[in-house]
């Protein structure tokens, strides 16, 4: 009976190791995909704020971009140039930028309203910002942006 045991242990054992060491060769590590997606998201995440900062800082004008061309298909150094111009003497860790792209950010979230309902909500993210000190700012931004990010790499 002992050795009935170890027997199908030893055969159960050698099944599950076979299972978990053979891959089909199309089939990628998850460890690997894993880090491939993240070195997407940590080299898309900084164009996305960029993306965001610019189109606040545009949000007054008639004809403007999208933030999904400016993340997707404009030219990265036009875009960090279009920025700089923009911001003037401020540059891009200043609160008039993270203002900016604050609201750039929540303008892309809020895109998918109907525009009576984007402006409502509009409001109120900048009346909630506006009593945050920079440091929630700073906070609610990265997590903004993070999720855009996200957005756009599952597009």
């Amino acid at each position: 009976m002992r050795t009935l045991i170890l027997f199908l242990s030893l055969v159960f054992s050698l099944n599950v190791l076979a299972q978990t060491s053979t891959t089909p060769a199309n089939s990628k590590n998850p460890d690997v995909m894993v880090e491939q997606f993240s070195q997407l998201h940590k080299q898309l995440m900084p164009r996305v704020a960029v993306a965001d900062i610019y189109y606040g800082c545009h949000l007054t004008e008639e004809t403007q971009y999208s933030i999904e061309y400016l993340v997707n298909e404009m030219d990265k150094n036009l875009l960090a140039q279009k920025l700089m111009a923009c911001l003037g003497e401020d540059n891009i860790g200043s609160d008039k930028a993270l203002n900016f792209g604050i609201k750039g950010c929540f303008m892309d979230q809020l895109s998918e309203l109907p525009e009576a309902e984007q402006q409502a909500s509009l409001n109120k993210v900048e009346q909630a910002t506006a009593a945050l000190p920079r440091s929630e700012r700073q906070k609610s931004f990265t997590q903004c942006v993070n999720n855009q990010t996200l957005k756009y790499l599952s597009n």
